[in-house]
């Protein structure tokens, strides 16, 4: 209770005190430094003013903390034990009480009047932005292949941000999905623009990522500061910095709302561990940097809950997640992730789609829907869904319950697992087939990870195994493109 008044109740009871408390304190400041000129000609000793507001816990602050009016109280106290003339303290002093009234309305008081918190913002974004891009995308053979005229296509947009001084740029694998040619631009502070053309250094759709490179002296090509992911706590401040609907180098700011979200990649596979944030991540965002505050690098801004705009609940790929895919890209030119070869179904059939396609219901596992010629599995004897014709019920193939004994409960189960293993690692994956569920070992030997996506942009290394894309195209459906919108317009839809 604070003295003399009625008990405060309620949710709002903690800000209700605090504000309270703040209004004394301002109040009683203001009253001291009134009589501030008053030490000057003798009528009060210039210690009691100064112990007063040094000692007394509501003015001073906090123990951590010394307030200004202490400060300068101490001030004048200390000037009067030099000996300075009391009329040359009355000069000085007798300007503290509007001082003290600014204090007490709550105004700033630096010469920028802005508060600590802005500053601080002003200054991470400051750092970081010469190491943000604008990415444009070009997709006119797709208008070529559908008989629609090229100029009539929209300008898809994107962001990015530099990962190193050889000019590497990491984005979203649906910024660059399916493009003729991309173009990462910088934009400094007075608006100029440089424009580079762009190479593909290689995707990783699974956790949609994709990395390019420019040919920039290396002067522009500041490189953001890599954090850590690991320990993010739910309430740390967020930064978002992008590009949304073409409007470049913009800002939003929050907080991390949640951990360890899952979303869907554009292969339909699911990415896990990812962060969520309420910082604003529209269309034009995707691929752009998240960073703490201290500026440095937590995750890659990817999607958001929004229909076409930011709903408060948005994502980002956690750079611990992104970082070894970021650096296997760059080193190898593709991924190197261990699998095994097949195709299966995302979830479970349901009650519904097993009557309707007589895969009897299936409680546990995952489903191999295919299982391609001369992939790991297909050598270990693996079988998927067989198809009888048009009309007819398929029949269940395997379905995989285990991999070296750790039980596979479900699809995303398996993804998980095979996340802990590298190429060419050995493997005893358990299944069990057909409708009698007759339950069998298969010995497997992982494979590699080898793809590109349908990209007609230059590779960044040609010469490996002929060019990305001479690997096995990935058709990832093209997802939903940016807008570029010219500035002013109040357009969010395409």
């Amino acid at each position: 209770d604070l003295p003399g008044s009625t008990r405060i109740r309620g949710s709002n009871a903690v800000d209700q005190i605090v504000a309270t408390t703040a209004t004394m304190r301002r109040t009683i400041q203001v009253c001291l430094l009134m009589t501030l000129p008053l030490v000057s000609t003798g009528f009060v000793a210039p210690t009691t003013t100064a112990s007063i507001v040094h000692t007394h816990p509501i003015l001073r602050g906090s123990s951590a903390r010394r307030s200004p009016m202490s400060t300068l109280s101490m001030q004048a106290n200390n000037m009067d034990e030099a000996g300075m003339s009391r009329r040359k303290s009355l000069g000085m002093l007798s300007l503290l009480p509007l001082a003290g009234l600014a204090l007490a309305a709550g105004k700033p008081q630096s010469a920028s009047a802005r508060l600590p918190m802005e500053d601080m913002m002003i200054n991470i974004f400051d750092k970081a932005l010469p190491s943000v891009c604008f990415i444009s995308t070009d997709y006119t053979s797709i208008g070529l292949a559908n008989n629609v005229d090229a100029s009539k296509l929209p300008k898809g947009v994107g962001s990015g941000f530099v990962w190193d001084t050889k000019g590497h740029i990491v984005t979203n694998f649906h910024v660059i999905n399916k493009v003729d040619k991309a173009q990462v631009s910088f934009t400094d502070d007075d608006g100029n623009k440089k424009t580079y053309d762009a190479k593909l250094t290689g995707v990783d759709p699974d956790k949609d990522i994709a990395v390019l490179k420019i040919d920039a002296p290396e002067r522009v090509l500041q490189a953001l500061t890599v954090g850590t992911s690991d320990k993010l706590r739910v309430g740390q401040f967020a930064m978002a910095i992008g590009n949304p609907f073409g409007q470049e180098t913009s800002l939003s700011t929050g907080v991390i709302s949640g951990k360890n979200r899952q979303i869907v990649a554009p292969t339909g596979r699911k990415i896990n561990g990812v962060i969520q944030t309420d910082a604003a991540i529209n269309p034009g965002n995707s691929g752009g940097p998240l960073i703490d505050s201290d500026g440095k690098l937590i995750g890659i801004n990817t999607a958001s809950l929004g229909a076409g705009t930011s709903a408060g609940v948005a994502f980002a790929i956690p750079i611990d997640t992104a970082k070894p895919v970021i650096e296997q890209l760059i080193q190898f030119g593709q991924v190197q992730r261990a699998v095994l070869g097949i195709s299966y179904l995302e979830r479970l059939p349901s009650e519904a789609e097993s009557a309707k396609s007589g895969i009897p219901i299936v409680k546990e596992g995952a489903v191999v829907l295919e299982v391609p010629p001369g992939s790991p599995c297909a050598a270990a004897g693996m079988v998927g869904i067989k198809r009888q014709g048009e009309g007819k019920k398929a029949l269940l193939g395997d379905v995989i319950v285990a991999i070296n004994g750790a039980k596979v409960s479900g699809p995303g189960d398996l993804g998980k697992a095979m996340e802990t293993f590298k190429p060419n690692d050995k493997v005893k994956i358990t299944v069990k087939r057909g409708n009698e569920g007759k339950e069998m070992v298969l010995p497997v030997t992982l494979g590699a990870f080898r793809g590109s996506a349908f990209s007609k942009m230059e590779s960044e290394r040609p010469e490996l195994d002929g060019g990305l894309n001479a690997m096995a195209p990935l058709n990832v459906p093209l997802s939903d493109i940016a807008p570029q919108l010219q500035p002013g317009t109040n357009q969010n839809t395409p």
